[in-house]
């Protein structure tokens, strides 16, 4: 590989870094996608595909029993894997686990909802 040396380099180095910077700051913000829309939709995915079973905030009980609340999955389970298989269809947890749906964004909204109320983060 060509080493990048000089003024002309760190030129190009400059104008990529700043480029990849813009691409990755425009597709977080996106569909409205930041940490706080994120986190917003998340919420939603979380009433609409998990309640009727799972607690989904930080003080509910599990209308389910032996649910486990959705502010343990992340300390449970490895975030990206877990968005990884909801995109697949993977049945998580048990056998008794509906199917869903999931594409990218409800993933990643999810996980980042997730993340908000996870017990162990906030303590």
């Amino acid at each position: 590989m060509r080493a990048w040396s000089g003024l002309a380099g760190a030129a190009t180095l400059a104008i990529l870094v700043g480029c990849a910077s813009r691409v990755s700051g425009d597709a977080a913000s996106a569909g409205g996608s930041d940490q706080a829309g994120l986190v917003a939709t998340g919420r939603e995915v979380a009433v609409r595909e998990c309640a009727s079973c799972h607690a989904i905030d930080q003080e509910m009980i599990s209308p389910r029993p032996g649910a486990p609340p959705m502010r343990t999955l992340v300390s449970r389970y490895d975030p990206e894997m877990l968005a990884n298989d909801l995109i697949e269809g993977v049945r998580v947890g048990h056998d008794e686990m509906p199917f869903f749906d999931f594409n990218i964004a409800a993933a990643d909204s999810l996980i980042a909802y997730l993340k908000s109320i996870d017990r162990d983060r906030l303590e």
